[in-house]
């Protein structure tokens, strides 16, 4: 039993670590707070995939002191093979091993070379390990270092952990979709970002798990996307809300097996004129990579003012557009009515209407906000909408 001043720490830390579940960058907030409640030096959440004795880069959590420097080295020297981690999931749930206890008791009795370099690095000379899960897949340990001379002291962190380690157990189940996904499409948004285009992934119930720089930069102007309750992303008037919230819904079902996009324009409060586009593709595991379990949409959407940072050159490559066809199509991007066209082009109104045509006619676009979002599926690959036969120019994710 732990005592009133113990529970009076931990009871308030336990819907504090839910939230590092989807946002994974509060974990060295959290891992400090944990490390001072045991008394130890710093602590490490690892999971290991297929029982190997290997840190997956996807899934590993540290507190503040063990710095990714590190963790390249402790990789480089191979010192997972000696430190008795690939042992930790025989443990029974929450109960610590300590020292070489683990790896002795396989077999392994070779020096440390992990000891040495630990107390090198942070100054510690002895791990304790528990084991929070042992999926058949793959399994989840904490990992503590601290001195033999300190404060730590086992049997006791293990009594506290025994209380808050079902809770550590299921954070980490549900984080590990979130960091697969991070880890899968990282780079992709990085590119999108210098793009200025926003992507993000959210849930079949709207929750947002996954957002490059842009997205949230377009989320928090207020304009038209808006997070509410949860980081569940919605618009700002409510039948567009509504009509997103139904969108994402039926992409995101398992059930629903038509593998097309869907294409929403939400208004500009601050340009009447102007309008976000929106395109959602779903996007389901089929390969078990998130355990068979996530099932949701990746959200594209392209802020109206910067519709002129499109490369209107890949429009006249793909699609055959005359020199002055891609003029036309400049203007449009920079939001210039028919009018305004003319008058920019020294053309007669009736001539942008005949090119406008032609433009449409080549694309097989319907409408100017139409042409944006072919200019956006030649830089990220998005489904069609199947309505109509397009060139080929890449299918979704």
């Amino acid at each position: 039993m732990i005592d009133e001043r113990e529970f009076g720490l931990l009871n308030p830390m336990i819907p504090a670590l839910y939230e590092a579940a989807i946002s994974p960058e509060l974990w060295t907030e959290r891992l400090d707070w944990l490390t001072g409640i045991l008394r130890s030096k710093n602590i490490v959440l690892v999971h290991i995939e297929n029982i190997r004795p290997e840190i997956s880069d996807y899934s590993f959590h540290a507190n503040s002191l063990i710095t990714p420097e590190m963790t390249a080295e402790y990789l480089r020297l191979g010192l997972n093979h000696n430190d008795g981690s690939a042992y930790f999931h025989q443990l029974d749930l929450y109960e610590f091993s300590v020292g070489d206890e683990m790896r002795h008791r396989n077999g392994d009795m070779s020096p440390s070379r992990f000891y040495p370099w630990l107390e090198k690095v942070v100054g510690c000379n002895l791990a304790a390990g528990l084991c929070l899960s042992n999926d058949p897949s793959g399994y989840d340990i904490l990992i503590t270092h601290y001195r033999d001379d300190g404060p730590f002291v086992p049997h006791e962190a293990a009594r506290m952990l025994r209380i808050i380690g079902p809770h550590l157990t299921k954070v980490l189940e549900m984080n590990r979709p979130v960091n697969l996904l991070r880890h899968r499409y990282g780079a992709f948004l990085d590119v999108l970002d210098r793009l200025r285009i926003g992507v993000g992934i959210v849930t079949a119930g709207s929750e947002l798990v996954l957002a490059n720089e842009e997205f949230n930069r377009i989320v928090s102007t207020g304009d038209s996307l808006v997070l509410g309750t949860g980081a569940s992303l919605s618009a700002h008037d409510d039948h567009d809300a509504r009509f997103l919230r139904d969108a994402i819904l039926k992409l995101s079902r398992k059930d629903h097996l038509s593998k097309v996009s869907q294409s929403i324009r939400l208004g500009s409060r601050i340009n009447e004129n102007s309008a976000y586009l929106l395109d959602l593709s779903p996007l389901r595991e089929t390969r078990g990579a998130f355990g068979g379990q996530f099932s949701g949409v990746l959200v594209t959407v392209v802020d109206p003012f910067w519709y002129t940072d499109l490369n209107v050159g890949l429009m006249r490559q793909h699609y055959k557009l005359t020199t002055t066809e891609i003029d036309v199509f400049d203007a449009v991007l920079r939001g210039l009515s028919n009018n305004d066209i003319a008058d920019h082009l020294g053309k007669g109104r009736e001539t942008v209407k005949s090119q406008l045509a032609s433009i449409f006619r080549k694309t097989g676009a319907s409408d100017r906000l139409e042409l944006v979002r072919l200019a956006v599926q030649l830089i990220i690959p998005l489904n069609d909408d199947g309505d109509t036969q397009k060139p080929a120019i890449g299918r979704g994710l």
